[in-house]
Formats: C-alpha cells, sequence, structure tokens
C-alpha cells in the first residue's frame, strides 16, 4: 500500500499519464525503484489472442540486450510465465529462476534468463477496458541468490497496475489503428514500417512476394495511408 507521503507523487504521476508526457514512463519507474531494487525493465503492450496468446505491439526494454526479446520465441511455449500472464494479467508473478524453472522440461527457460543476466523477475499487466489491450511491466535482478521480497512484492502488486493504467490514455488510440488489422496484416506492417522489404518479409514469414504486396494494399487501404513515412508515424508514433 502507498503511504500518506505518496498520495502526491501518485497524483502527479496520474497527471502525466493522462497527459501523454514524454517523461511519464521514467517518472513512473523512478517512483516504483523507491520500493522494489531492480536493474533492468520491458514496458510492454499488445493484445490477447483468441488462442490465448499475447501478440505484442510494443516493447520497450531498459538494462538488457535487445536479443532478450528477439530470442524469446525460441522458449515462449515452454514458458508458464507467458501462460499465467495471458489467462490472468492482472496477477502478480514473483519469479526466482533458479527455483522456479529448476525442472528438465523448463531448464531451456533458465537457460535463456540467465543467459541475459535474470536471476529474478516480477510481472504484472492490466487490461484496458472497452477492445482488451495489455500492457505490462516486467521487472529484473540479475542477483540469483536475493529474491525479491515480501515487501517488495507487496509494493510491487499495488504499484505495477497503477503505474500502467495511469499510462494508458494513448491506448483508445492505438486499439484504434492495429484493431482494424488481422494478425498477420498487423505483423507484415510493423515489418515494413520497420525497414524490411518484400523480399525479407516474405521470407522472415514464410510467404510469397505477391501475398505481402496484397496485404500492404489492404494494410494501406484500412489505415488509410499512402507511403512507408505515413504507415511509420501511425504505427510508432
Amino acid at each position: 500500500m502507498a503511504a500518506d507521503g505518496d498520495n502526491r507523487v501518485l497524483l502527479e504521476l496520474m497527471q502525466l499519464g493522462q497527459a501523454e508526457s514524454p517523461d511519464y514512463r521514467q517518472r513512473a519507474l523512478a517512483w516504483l525503484n523507491g520500493g522494489v531494487e531492480f536493474d533492468g525493465w520491458v514496458w510492454g503492450s499488445g493484445r490477447r489472442m483468441p488462442d490465448g496468446s499475447v501478440l505484442i505491439d510494443e516493447a520497450r526494454l531498459e538494462g538488457r540486450s535487445q536479443a532478450l526479446l528477439a530470442e524469446f520465441d525460441e522458449v515462449a511455449a515452454l514458458d508458464p510465465v507467458s501462460r499465467r500472464f495471458a489467462a490472468e494479467p492482472r496477477r502478480l508473478q514473483n519469479i526466482c529462476v533458479a527455483r522456479d524453472y529448476a525442472t528438465r522440461r523448463l531448464r531451456p527457460v533458465g537457460e535463456y534468463l540467465r543467459r541475459h543476466r535474470i536471476g529474478q523477475l516480477m510481472l504484472c499487466g492490466v487490461l484496458h477496458p472497452g477492445r482488451g489491450r495489455l500492457s505490462w511491466l516486467t521487472l529484473y535482478r540479475e542477483a540469483a541468490d536475493r529474491p525479491f521480497d515480501a515487501a517488495e512484492a507487496a509494493f510491487a502488486e499495488f504499484a505495477l497496475p497503477f503505474i500502467l493504467m495511469a499510462g494508458g490514455a494513448g491506448e483508445t488510440a492505438r486499439e484504434a489503428i492495429v484493431d482494424r488489422l488481422t494478425r498477420r496484416e498487423h505483423e507484415v506492417a510493423r515489418a515494413y514500417a520497420s525497414g524490411d522489404d518484400y523480399k525479407r518479409i516474405a521470407r522472415d514469414m514464410h510467404l510469397a512476394p505477391a501475398t505481402v504486396r496484397s496485404h500492404l494494399l489492404k494494410i494501406f487501404r484500412k489505415l488509410g495511408v499512402h507511403s512507408k513515412i505515413e504507415l511509420r508515424q501511425r504505427l510508432f508514433d
């Protein structure tokens, strides 16, 4: 629970989040670090799909290599934390890698996390009202022998949903864009807007180039854009 002295900070954070201030995330994370010691984080947003998976629309990371995100697909199907998050986003998960990934079946996930200097992690998310949009924060600690304690977990259980909800003012606008697209169209759109050409997208997604072009025509029409620059602005800005 927040102490009375935190009320002013919470009010300021709420105002920054509603105003979509560019300083919001750093201010929120600085406040969070006063109650939980962490040395890396991922702040993500996406959608819960009908098959129970989560489609990541955006993920910002600090304190770890971008390879942490790029390599996650290799172990995602084994990871019980991801499955629990998809089913119960609001549930705080306080994970000790050495303890919770000790079984033989989960060992590849534990090795992946240790390779990226993660000994402990805490994860919590929120489901934004309206269209089923998710956002989440994952906090990392490198020390393998120093789990997040009960006080840190209690603070995170209160603070993480508050930070995510207060920072969700821009979710409605992003929903209006990405929910017009199918999952495959969204994947193609992000790849193309990030700089990939037809041939690379076709190769990476195991599609024919003509199929990629067809997807892009539909994407441009649905979003009302006419160039790669406009598409990038709609998706990322």
